[in-house]
């Protein structure tokens, strides 16, 4: 079978592509995938050779204006960045995402899309009659048990108040990307207006798999059978070369070695302005707790190394899969990789959201009694403070303990390979 893998976006999107792709070519089919301009080298480094989407995602969220603005708590820099995605999408690089998006579809026999590329995939359905599936690594169906994190970043009690949060966001998306929509109706020949990409998943009866574990996302009850959840997205031992986690550090190794286990703060999902002062906090907030510190970051301005009185280790990346079981608590953005991970490592978590589904998973890892969560923009040191404290409870750590042998035996790729299979076979039929 010919399987077109359609992402863009950020680390959350491409992993479980990848990992889906990889599994998906060792049972002999077929894969064209997709990736944006800065996670390219990491799909060629996997064995595949990407159709380059003309986009990098860092353009729109880790510029100097994105982080103000996301880092502000405002609601209407998230609506900006929508925006900005339209202003690019429907200009000059917008034909080239077409041709592209297209050359990676072209003699597929079904086409698999994340989110940010579902609403072109329905459009070339319409087309082609190609089968489209959404794949997806956190929830976007509507439901009343839960309200959109795309629209609210606390949870709410009201089903009503749910179910009005998912057509607020509908109507918000239909609106900040109608351009978007009519132009690619225009580049495929389409007659009439765009429809509402929400509505159209549901009128047309797109079968969503989302990737998740169903310790995180138990099956709504009122989700239709469409819906499915496969479990955790892991991503396999030989694709962590790829992205440059294979290899420790005999530093960190032997950093490790000298004390208790470190808590551990991922801040590279994070809107950091203050490189320097992110470090002190997280220095300051250890010290009251007696604990260390080991710290990954992306960009200029950090203290790299060890540091702190040797309090903290600061550096890029390292392989989870043998760092975290060292590690005693985890400080993130509350990403669906990263809330993975961290849980399958049977880790208690605090989760400090800043767009999106991150506050989903940080809701959920809350309410699971394996940690605690706030937004991003109320991050200060009495509050990350107090958040750890409730954090690294025996009860909270057993618990994580107790979950993490659950998710550790998910393998919600092969899952969501099994799906991809059956659904085809099941359309061509």
């Amino acid at each position: 079978m010919r399987i077109a893998l359609l992402t863009a976006g950020t680390r959350g999107d491409h992993q479980p592509y990848l990992a889906l792709a990889d599994e998906l070519r060792s049972r002999g089919h077929h894969v064209e995938m997709t990736a944006t301009e800065n996670y390219a080298d990491v799909v060629r480094r996997s064995g595949f050779e990407p159709h380059v989407i003309p986009f990098n995602s860092a353009e729109l969220l880790e510029s100097p204006a994105a982080k103000r603005g996301l880092s502000s708590g405002n609601p209407l820099p998230f609506l900006q960045i929508m925006l900005d995605t339209v202003k690019i999408i429907a200009g000059e690089r917008g034909e080239r995402m077409h041709e592209v998006l297209s050359g990676a579809c072209e003699s597929a026999d079904v086409i698999v899309s994340c989110a940010s590329t579902l609403p072109w995939a329905m459009e070339r359905r319409e087309k082609t009659g190609q089968q489209v599936i959404g794949g997806l690594p956190y929830p976007l169906e509507r439901t009343a048990e839960f309200p959109s994190s795309f629209t609210v970043k606390k949870m709410v009690s009201s089903r009503r108040l749910r179910l009005a949060s998912y057509t607020a966001f509908e109507i918000t998306y239909g609106v900040a990307y109608h351009k978007m929509d009519r132009r690619v109706r225009e580049l495929m020949g389409l007659p009439g207006k765009p429809q509402n990409p929400f509505r159209r998943i549901r009128a047309e009866g797109i079968p969503l798999v989302h990737m998740v574990s169903p310790v995180l996302l138990p099956k709504p009850a009122d989700w239709p059978d469409r819906s499915t959840v496969v479990g955790a997205p892991i991503l396999p031992a030989h694709l962590r070369g790829a992205w440059g986690e294979a290899a420790v550090d005999p530093a960190l190794t032997d950093w490790l070695d000298e004390g208790e286990p470190p808590i551990y703060f991922c801040l590279t999902g994070m809107p950091i302005l203050d490189p320097t002062a992110s470090c002190d906090l997280i220095a300051a907030v250890c010290r009251r707790l007696g604990a260390r510190a080991l710290v990954t970051v992306k960009g200029e301005g950090y203290p790299r190394g060890i540091g702190y009185d040797r309090r903290l280790f600061v550096l890029d990346s390292f392989d989870y899969d043998r760092i975290l079981p060292r590690c005693r608590a985890v400080v993130h953005h509350g990403g669906s990789g990263n809330t993975h991970d961290v849980l399958r490592a049977g880790l208690p978590a605090v989760v400090i959201g800043v767009h999106s589904d991150q506050f989903f998973y940080g809701w959920r890892i809350s309410a699971l009694g394996v940690g605690a969560d706030f937004p991003y923009p109320k991050l200060t040191e009495e509050r990350l403070h107090d958040a750890l404290v409730r954090t690294l409870t025996a009860e909270a750590r057993s618990r994580a303990a107790e979950l993490g042998r659950l998710v550790s035996a998910e393998n919600g790729i092969r899952a969501a390979a099994d799906a991809v299979e059956k659904l085809s076979v099941t359309t061509a039929a």
